[in-house]
């Protein structure tokens, strides 16, 4: 249930730094913010009750690897943001 606010949270933050006037400085930065709710958003659908019947248990593979892409996305975006602000 977590991952579900997780992936609202990432994808709203590109809209709020739009509203904010700070999107332009940061570009690149709130693209990576952006992608990682999008690998959020497919590691909740790799629970959808279509792969836990066709795979079993190995489904929850898929949720590792893009709720770790994700995860690595929104650190990378974040720092890079940070420290970008920081340089500036």
């Amino acid at each position: 249930m977590i991952d579900i606010w997780l992936a609202i949270a990432t994808l709203l933050t590109p809209v709020f730094a739009e509203y904010a006037k700070i999107r332009t400085k940061a570009e690149r930065q709130f693209n990576f913010i952006a992608a990682a709710g999008v690998f959020f958003l497919v590691s909740i659908a790799f629970t959808a009750s279509l792969f836990t019947n066709m795979l079993g248990s190995t489904y929850i593979f898929g949720v590792y690897i893009f709720e770790f892409l994700g995860w690595l996305f929104l650190v990378v975006g974040a720092l890079w943001a940070v420290f970008s602000g920081l340089i500036r």
